[in-house]
């Protein structure tokens, strides 16, 4: 069986966590060997499953100056200076381990003032490194030859979501605020984070958030309403509609070479204000209470819309307007 005389590691693949050196059955370390450790790593020297020593960056001569329990071990042997023993060492990356994604597997229950209760779901990516060499080792490596962030990536991602469901309702009020937000929540679910990683030698140095989504149906009521606020004034938006129809009709007045498409445009735009007003009577200066019922009102908004009067836009503006008065 081979004796080791020089010790590193320096195979490690990007999402490699820990290296065992030497492999079971591989070898034996010599007394006095040299063991290398670069400044993005630690070494962990066990022997007979006792950990010995935490070692940081640097070259160290496995001697009693570095590692004075081994005085025994070797002596109990009587062979010397060069005698060989058992031992093996754990290389730990200390390195930042980035661009992690997340997701909430199951929605978190949100409660929203103007929406009541509804399920969010989030995703984003996360970062984590180990803090505790030896408390990461001995909680979740184990005697495995080893471990890759794929091994805790899992864990990391439920315990994020957790930390979110916990700290997503103390922070947030409401739906609308929440990309304003994203910051204050990633902080928040870091600190969270700790409080469960910690035992096991690992931190979640970043948390962000790439989206927090309520249900398409909220959406699709969050887009009207700000398509309605879009809109703003709607006299001025159907002066605005009023004056497109008159340049679309010149335009096709110019290409016929008389005044007959001229003419058209200008009544159609005196006639869909008129036409509005009268399909939906709350909009009409002169409108009182009780001018039709709420069915009726969207009928009237319809027949413009099949006729043309109107558009898609104008039509899903108003009729939001007639159901909010309800």
């Amino acid at each position: 069986m081979p004796l080791m005389e020089v010790i590193e590691s320096v195979a490690n693949y990007p999402s490699q966590i820990i290296e065992r050196v030497p492999e079971a059955g591989e070898g034996e370390i010599k007394w006095g060997a040299q063991l290398t450790v670069r400044d993005y790593q630690w070494a962990v020297f066990y022997r007979d499953g006792q950990a010995l020593a935490v070692l940081e960056g640097g070259r160290h001569i496995l001697t009693t100056q570095n590692i004075p329990i081994l005085t025994k071990f070797v002596t109990q042997f009587g062979y010397g200076s060069d005698s060989p023993f058992r031992a093996d060492v754990l290389f730990v990356e200390r390195k930042l381990f980035p661009d992690i994604k997340w997701g909430t597997a199951d929605p978190i229950v949100f409660r929203d003032p103007d929406f009541q209760l509804m399920r969010l779901r989030a995703f984003g990516t996360c970062a984590i490194r180990v803090i505790d060499p030896l408390a990461f080792v001995n909680n979740l490596v184990g005697a495995r030859q080893y471990f890759d962030i794929s091994d805790i990536s899992d864990y990391v991602r439920q315990t994020i979501a957790s930390c979110l469901s916990k700290t997503l309702g103390s922070l947030v009020s409401s739906i609308v605020d929440l990309p304003q937000k994203y910051d204050l929540i990633s902080e928040a679910v870091v600190i969270e984070t700790r409080k469960t990683l910690e035992v096991m030698g690992l931190e979640v140095a970043q948390v962000l958030i790439n989206a927090i989504n309520p249900p398409s149906a909220v959406q699709e009521i969050i887009d009207k309403r700000t398509s309605m606020s879009v809109i703003g004034d709607m006299n001025r938006f159907m002066q605005f509609q009023t004056a497109t129809a008159l340049e679309t009709a010149a335009e096709n007045s110019r290409g016929a070479g008389d005044g007959v498409g001229l003419g058209a445009g200008l009544g159609l735009g005196l006639m869909v204000p008129s036409a509005i007003s009268q399909a939906v009577p709350s909009l009409s200066p002169s409108n009182q209470v009780g001018g039709g019922d709420i069915a009726n009102r969207i009928r009237n908004l319809k027949a413009l819309l099949d006729e043309g009067l109107i558009d898609e836009a104008i039509f899903a503006a108003k009729r939001a307007e007639i159901l909010a008065d309800v």
